[in-house]
């Protein structure tokens, strides 16, 4: 309520006395309890307006004031807690923007270890084979050292127990330059496969 309106209840008020005494004139049957003279009228209406201006004065001017605080801290709250919420929801936005962000990364990161481990299994993959093909060909090289170096000596023996035959046959020693010397063409008729 305003105070216009309440104004307009008072005088509404002061009039509805202020008629009292006649409607009670007319229904003059004793018992009346709004019988009195004008007077009485007048200082009742009088008494109300002072009252009015009073109240005015030192109730309801502090009760509207009050009314008035109260209204603004509650539109105050209401504008904080809209703002509370609007910072809420920009919070909760970013979140969602970090945890998505923060997903793809690590989708991408499992994505990149998994390339790297296939990497790194093809690499040592290939790391394996070329390390067995090079053990196959030194081990083919040691057969292929081992087999002349076993043939030289088989020749060198063989071309002794001829040589030693062929002395016995002559009835003649052959000195060991004429050994080497025999041995080292039969190596050679040999290699190439005389």
């Amino acid at each position: 309520m305003t105070w216009m309106s309440l104004t307009r209840i008072a005088i509404t008020g002061a009039a509805a006395l202020a008629l009292m005494p006649a409607v009670a004139l007319a229904a003059d049957d004793g018992n009346n309890l709004f019988a009195g003279t004008l007077l009485q009228s007048l200082a009742a209406i009088i008494a109300f307006v002072i009252l009015l201006v009073v109240l005015r004065k030192f109730a309801w001017g502090p009760i509207l004031s009050g009314l008035q605080d109260r209204e603004a801290k509650i539109k105050g709250d209401l504008e904080e807690a809209e703002k509370a919420a609007n910072e809420a929801n920009a919070t909760l936005t970013e979140y969602k923007a970090k945890l998505a962000d923060a997903q793809e990364q690590a989708r991408a990161m499992i994505d990149q270890s998994r390339a790297d481990a296939q990497r790194v299994a093809a690499e040592i993959k290939d790391d394996t084979q070329n390390e067995i093909n090079q053990m196959k060909e030194r081990a083919q090289q040691d057969i292929g050292a081992a087999k002349e170096q076993a043939l030289g000596e088989i020749y060198q023996q063989t071309a002794a127990l001829a040589t030693d035959v062929a002395g016995r046959i002559l009835q003649r020693q052959i000195d060991e330059t004429d050994q080497q010397r025999l041995v080292d063409e039969s190596l050679g008729q040999l290699k190439r496969g005389d």
